[in-house]
């Protein structure tokens, strides 16, 4: 990550600061004649929204507000020119979560769906679906979001992306992964990349009283936090 985004809460309002690398406009400072910023400055362009969450990885940022807003800026994930200004990427859809890979991410809905942009790297996007025209949306609005394939008929709770791979937790505790593999960081096994979601098997740590509580992406690996006490081999009670 080049770059960090600090959100406050006060009195007078929300404030989002940027600073780090600005080379690609994810400081959010209106040009991209600032390269980098040694100390905070504001965003701009989030006068009219409650901002809740801020997400910042690789040359990429995300601002979800309190409506379900989502807004993004920096680095293009459709390959178009960069975003020095913050902009709502939907005004149809409602979102609770976002997470920032290199070159894609993941997008939450208030029903569970998992969304994407961005490129294909080692499968980390899979073989999406487009989703404008099932949601009755305009292509100029939505063209650019693809339905995660695999997971129908599965309501996501939590997503995290790594560099270039991704994983979810569905409500029923389920962990699924997909993307680049070369470090076993899919817990899949073995080293391969992955088009499309694939269970994680957790039998072997955890038992039937244990549940998944957060999943995390690095780099180039993944945990999981849960419930239950650890055995001298590592399984959870």
């Amino acid at each position: 990550m080049r770059h960090t985004l600090v959100l406050t809460k006060g009195n007078v309002g929300d404030q989002l600061y940027g600073f780090g690398s600005n080379k690609r406009g994810q400081l959010g400072v209106l040009t991209d004649k600032i390269r980098s910023l040694n100390t905070p400055q504001p965003c701009l362009g989030f006068e009219s929204a409650e901002l809740v969450t801020v997400i910042a990885n690789g040359d990429h940022s995300a601002a979800i507000s309190a409506d379900g807003r989502l807004f993004t800026w920096g680095r293009s994930f459709s390959g178009q020119s960069d975003v020095c200004v913050p902009e709502c990427l939907s005004s149809s859809l409602s979102f609770n979560q976002a997470a920032l890979g290199w070159n894609h991410g993941l997008l939450l809905t208030g029903d569970g769906e998992v969304l994407m942009l961005g490129g294909r790297h080692h499968g980390a996007l899979g073989e999406p679906e487009r989703i404008a025209h099932a949601r009755n949306c305009s292509d100029s609005e939505n063209s650019h979001l693809r339905k995660v394939p695999g997971l129908d008929g599965r309501k996501v709770v939590q997503i995290a992306t790594g560099a270039e791979h991704s994983a979810v937790i569905t409500e029923d505790g389920e962990i699924y992964t997909w993307g680049w593999g070369e470090h076993g960081q899919l817990g899949l096994g073995d080293t391969d990349d992955q088009t499309s979601p694939k269970s994680v098997d957790l039998k072997n740590v955890y038992n039937h009283d244990s549940s998944i509580l957060r999943v995390y992406c690095g780099s180039g690996f993944t945990f999981v936090v849960g419930t239950g006490r650890p055995q001298e081999d590592g399984s959870l009670l």
